[in-house]
């Protein structure tokens, strides 16, 4: 793991690319939830979760961990930010922006999935057979007995794939390439080149929860575990103008989760992050939608903890959690800049932990750990550089708390803003 860069995204409140999933404590419980969840969506289980936390408890961070699961366990992945250019009322952009982010462990594109599994299609015919007619035979059929699911769902996805290879054969590499910006969602395609590929209309609010069911299952059916979606700040579903975009949007979520759990959708998981307002707010948060709130809400009146409701809340660190993740985090350091951290910051790490603790008295006591890693990664950098200067442990604690009110002000200014919140 390249160490160097986890800390620098870390020092600048970003999500690492990867390796996060070794920095994730204290959420040991709900890693163990989603991975049995993986498992069992990729036993053909649909499944819906909403992830409640406030702002700097670390949704981003935890999305990150399920994305990296979810790789490891060869899903196709794709991650989106819910914003003005990016609204859940126009589920047709949705269905557009999640293909446009689709990865799995090989590579990013829904265009890479579909060559890379008519490759090995290939690859397998080239094994049976010399004779290139039959080859291209073999292939044919194979891609209309993989689809063969997929056509139930949506058969204009389908038949748009078969006809790319078709295209691609023949060398119409300009319609080929039409017939893949279709599946991608886009609607700018002349109906011309359409009829060559096999298809009518584009991808409309109408019929995008289907064609994502289509992708779902098309995924899976060639030799991919499954389809997960991450959706990010879904609290932004309450800056919709009117009461009627909002409950479009609410609406949409609330077909997906019942899709997901009247079977339509298979081999599906999806995740939805926001803070504590979106399931709260009675004006523009899910109460304010009758019909998907009486789906989320808890039954009992209780705050133990339940893993298998629909909404798990993501909460504050605790003080034994913070020294968890300053003692991997010394460990990291010390390997990339080549010094005895432990001589410097040790003595006073409980102390450390301590200010943090204090200054989070705005929430309830529990901390969040954007603010302490930021912190105590740039407090980490600057006695590395200047280990002279530090001889007295008080100039470390006065250090770490000086940066901490700097930081606390940034993440105050930036609570109306839906931020990432790391």
């Amino acid at each position: 793991m390249d160490y160097e860069n986890v800390l620098m995204a870390l020092k600048n409140g970003n999500v690492p690319e990867k390796g996060v999933k070794n920095l994730c404590i204290g959420r040991e419980k709900e890693i163990d939830e989603f991975e049995k969840l993986l498992d069992k969506v990729n036993n053909k289980k649909a499944i819906v979760k909403f992830i409640n936390g406030e702002f700097g408890a670390g949704k981003s961070f935890f999305l990150k961990v399920i994305e990296e699961m979810a790789y490891d366990k060869n899903f196709v992945v794709s991650w989106i930010t819910l914003s003005n250019d990016v609204p859940f009322n126009k589920i047709d952009i949705v269905y557009k922006n999640i293909v446009k982010s689709l990865k799995c462990k090989t590579g990013t594109s829904l265009s890479h999935i579909i060559d890379r599994w008519i490759t090995e299609l290939k690859m397998m015919a080239f094994e049976q057979t010399s004779n290139p007619q039959k080859q291209n035979q073999l292939v044919q059929e194979s891609i209309y007995d993989d689809l063969a699911e997929t056509r139930e769902h949506a058969s204009a996805f389908a038949m748009a794939i078969e006809s790319y290879n078709k295209l691609m054969n023949e060398e119409d590499y300009k319609t080929a390439e039409y017939a893949k910006a279709w599946l991608r969602g886009d609607s700018n395609i002349p109906h011309t080149e359409k009829r060559k590929f096999g298809v009518k209309g584009d991808v409309t609010k109408d019929n995008a929860i289907h064609f994502l069911e289509a992708l779902s299952i098309f995924v899976k059916s060639i030799g991919y575990s499954g389809l997960v979606v991450l959706i990010d700040e879904a609290e932004f579903t309450m800056n919709l103008h009117t009461k009627k975009l909002r409950d479009v949007a609410y609406n949409y979520m609330r077909d997906i989760y019942d899709n997901c759990n009247l079977g339509k959708f298979e081999n599906s998981l999806f995740v939805f992050a926001a803070t504590p307002e979106l399931f709260d707010n009675a004006q523009k948060g899910i109460p304010s939608y009758e019909a998907l709130d009486d789906r989320l809400k808890d039954v009992l009146d209780t705050d133990l903890p339940d893993m298998r409701k629909p909404i798990f809340n993501l909460k504050g660190f605790e003080k034994e959690d913070l020294l968890d993740v300053a003692g991997k985090l010394l460990i990291m350091h010390e390997e990339v800049y080549k010094w005895n951290a432990n001589d410097k910051i040790n003595p006073v790490l409980n102390d450390i932990v301590e200010i943090h603790a204090e200054n989070a008295g705005l929430t309830g006591g529990k901390v969040t750990p954007r603010t302490f890693i930021r912190s105590f990664v740039s407090l980490l950098d600057t006695v590395q550089q200047n280990q002279s200067y530090f001889k007295d442990s008080n100039e470390i604690l006065n250090l770490f708390n000086d940066r901490e009110s700097e930081l606390n002000e940034e993440n105050f200014n930036a609570l109306d803003e839906f931020d990432d919140d790391w």
